[in-house]
């Protein structure tokens, strides 16, 4: 029989078979990036980070004028001259200098230690955490930490993506397993570069002992105190010194004077933290939120903050690796068969 013509034999349907579809490899490694950026984007959403840690930044940023050390200095100094002055009206009154009744400096002598107990008090725990707060305060601004957790995730979630279409089509995606692996890289260096170790534990105690500093009850307490030092030293300046010089000339009022002195410069430095204080209450409770965000996990948020970056970066470099490894596994087995071949494609 004579064969049709234009029609391909049987021989070149043999030697020229159809290429089978490429088998899809592995996509695993492309699920946990997707699901490892979904959690980075969600978890600043769900534990409120974002407005959060902006007020966490405001007030870091607020009190950084009374964290210093001469700061501290100058407001204990402030009490001991209060102090004086106080001592200096107590001796006059036990020597019969004190001429009359003075309603205000009479308020001023009994309220002092109640003032000066809860204003060393406040003073004290500003200087105790005065490390933990240059600790926190060296970190990265806390308002870019939500977005160094939602942006590398965004990353993760697009490549993780488009890397697992690849793999699904039997292509390796190096693409897309280097675009993760990036950050990956990003998300580990944050904690380490950015010195969230070192800072994380300083932030438990910092918030323990300005707990009760940073509470409207008490800056209103100190707004008394504040009300009634202003009126002590009116009444001083204007009527007690005049009448103590009138009737006892030889009498000393060097701790009184010296508070007249440093009245000015003393205010102005009292009247800028409490205000500094008042100010910063709502942004307090925010981080003592954020940080409680966690406790149902058993630690508070700023204790964990550098492993939150660190173990998803981990988890996500070895994602990307053992993604990159199977196809290179394939690759050789697939060569090493090629090889066995003969010329005429019969194996040996």
């Amino acid at each position: 029989m004579t064969a049709v013509s234009g029609l391909p034999t049987y021989s070149e349907f043999v030697s020229n078979p159809e290429p089978a579809p490429p088998r899809p490899l592995k996509r695993w490694p492309f699920v946990l990036i997707i699901g490892i950026g979904a959690l980075l984007v969600l978890a600043p959403i769900v534990t409120g980070m974002f407005p959060r840690a902006v007020k966490g930044e405001a007030m870091i940023d607020a009190f950084e004028p009374y964290m210093t050390r001469s700061s501290i200095d100058g407001y204990r100094h402030d009490l001991q001259v209060l102090d004086d002055a106080r001592t200096n009206v107590l001796t006059l009154q036990r020597n019969g200098q004190q001429p009359g009744s003075f309603d205000r400096v009479d308020q001023f002598v009994r309220d002092y230690p109640e003032i000066n107990y809860h204003m060393s008090g406040m003073i004290g725990a500003i200087d105790d955490n005065r490390q933990n707060y240059e600790k926190l305060a060296a970190v990265p601004p806390f308002g870019t930490l939500p977005w160094l957790f939602a942006l590398p995730g965004v990353i993760l979630v697009g490549a993780g993506v488009l890397g697992y279409r690849r793999a699904q089509e039997g292509k390796q995606a190096v693409v897309w397993r280097s675009v993760a692996g990036l950050a990956a890289l990003g998300l580990i260096a944050v904690p380490l570069l950015g010195g969230l170790f070192p800072a994380s534990p300083a932030a438990q105690p910092l918030i323990d002992d300005l707990r009760p500093i940073l509470t409207h009850d008490e800056v209103r307490k100190l707004q008394g105190y504040f009300v009634t030092l202003v009126a002590a030293d009116g009444e001083l300046n204007s009527r007690y010194t005049a009448a103590v010089r009138t009737t006892h000339p030889e009498a000393d009022l060097t701790g009184i004077t010296t508070l007249e002195t440093r009245w000015q410069p003393m205010t102005s430095r009292f009247a800028a933290l409490i205000g500094a204080m008042n100010d910063n209450v709502r942004n307090f409770d925010a981080v003592v939120a954020l940080n409680d965000s966690t406790r149902p996990l058993g630690f508070g948020a700023f204790r964990g903050l550098g492993f939150f970056y660190l173990v998803p970066g981990i988890f996500v470099l070895a994602a990307t690796v053992e993604g990159l490894r199977l196809p290179g596994r394939m690759l050789a087995r697939g060569a090493a068969l090629r090889g066995a071949k003969t010329p005429g494609g019969v194996r040996k």
